[in-house]
């Protein structure tokens, strides 16, 4: 009884889930179309590579950046008038405190956001730069949501659950109601999965217009939480494990998204690390896009090869947000790169002399590859003071490409070579790029 006392989310009851009605989807998408615009839905470059008509609903380009500004403005509309003056406080892992800042700043209603303390400082920044309070508590999401909700309580501030609040959900929801009305052929939607809020409002819509398309939730395998909730029938908490899906990086289902989320999802599909950095690459050469971890998921999910029967099929995918930190960017295309075998790493020992690094500098150069870094160890070779050991990180056109380097290195420099395999082994890797050796 004293938790409930203490330190207990009252719209977020495990007792009494509240259902998120059709209904309120509808009321919610009027009262918010003079805030959020209709995002637009955009055909693939890359449909006919993957045989199926691929669509993005494109959440990214919103002025925060992200789907959460529906929620967000729906739930503002509706807060009590004294809280408006006093104030809100909320916990975040950065997408929903933006799109908060961003709309509360609009009606002047002041804002409190905490932060676990792993969240990059340019989130941090732009966040506060809109005139909200940012503080970094607790080191997770949850330890935050709690530390919020005591704050709440002890300065008389309004309290809103970003992922689990009826009337987040019902903003979420007024996605489905877009999609359906740009693109009526839909036959399945992928979307992100973090505690369950979005698929279920979303999914809710889908299920009440156009029962027959199917609804995918998509979530990263490190990270498995509402895969796992729906496995055991109720929301369990799971450890906390660092995903570059980072936004969808929660320990526990939401009590009223499970509620409305269980009837609707079709299927929970878990994705690979590098599948996720894969599609970031992917939205970036091919569709110009830039999107955060969350949001490339359903692509991911694709690439991963995890969907064979959508095949021919109209399928949308849900890009919910590009609020990705810039440096994070560029250690998601890296690894992208790498996934496809077209950045590789090796070690090869060669004599100690400036001849036979030029060879080696010639027959890479001669195959087409760029070096991009290399180290010269003259020290920790073991056994052999004659001898360097050559560290080099090159980047060639594919996964063939790579293979075609691993094996003439492999004549000129018999046993001594030694390379990073992981994407040499990669089985879910694309059709075009996997080479047998």
């Amino acid at each position: 009884m004293s938790k409930r006392i203490e330190n207990f989310d009252i719209m977020s009851d495990p007792d009494n889930p509240q259902t998120v009605k059709f209904e309120d989807i509808q009321a919610a998408l009027v009262r918010i179309r003079p805030y959020v615009p209709v995002t637009p839905v955009i055909p693939s470059h890359q449909s006919k590579t993957f045989t199926m008509n691929i669509i993005y609903k494109m959440e990214s380009v919103l002025p925060s950046g992200s789907h959460k500004e529906r929620g967000v403005a729906n739930a503002l509309l509706q807060i009590p008038r004294d809280f408006k003056k006093a104030g809100l406080v909320i916990a975040s892992l950065g997408n929903h405190a933006y799109s908060m800042a961003y709309h509360a700043a609009r009606m002047n209603i002041p804002i409190t956001a905490l932060f676990p303390d792993f969240i990059p400082i340019q989130k941090l920044q732009k966040i506060h730069a809109l005139g909200t309070k940012v503080l970094v508590r607790g080191t997770n999401i949850a330890d935050t949501h709690k530390i919020a909700r005591a704050m709440a309580k002890e300065k008389g501030l309004f309290f809103i659950n970003g992922r689990d609040h009826p009337h987040i959900l019902a903003g979420l929801g007024t996605i489905g109601l877009e999609i359906l009305e740009q693109v009526p052929t839909v036959d399945a939607v992928l979307v992100p999965v973090g505690t369950g809020g979005l698929i279920g409002s979303v999914g809710t819509v889908i299920k009440r217009i156009k029962p027959n398309c199917l609804v995918y939730g998509v979530q990263s395998e490190l990270m498995p939480v509402f895969a796992k909730a729906l496995e055991l029938g109720e929301p369990i908490t799971i450890p906390d494990v660092n995903t570059i899906a980072d936004c969808l990086q929660v320990t526990r289902a939401g009590v009223n998204a499970f509620h409305n989320a269980k009837s609707v999802i079709d299927k929970m599909l878990l994705v690979k690390e590098d599948w996720v950095a894969r599609a970031i690459l992917a939205l970036v050469e091919q569709e110009r896009f830039v999107v955060e971890g969350a949001g490339a998921c359903p692509l991911a999910a694709i690439i991963g090869h995890l969907v064979p029967e959508l095949k021919t099929k109209t399928v949308v995918c849900l890009v919910t947000g590009g609020n990705i930190d810039s440096s994070f960017l560029a250690r998601c295309l890296d690894r992208g790169l790498a996934a496809e075998g077209r950045l590789i790493k090796f070690r090869v020992r060669i004599k100690d002399s400036s001849p036979e690094l030029g060879k080696l500098m010639r027959l890479i150069a001669d195959l087409g590859f760029n070096v991009l870094r290399h180290f010269r160890d003259a020290v920790w070779v073991e056994n052999d003071v004659y001898h360097v050991e050559m560290r080099i990180v090159c980047e060639g056109r594919n996964l063939e490409h790579s293979l075609e380097l691993k094996r003439a290195l492999d004549r000129a420099y018999a046993g001594l070579t030694l390379f990073d395999t992981e994407p040499f082994n990669d089985k879910s890797m694309c059709p075009c790029y996997v080479v047998k050796i």
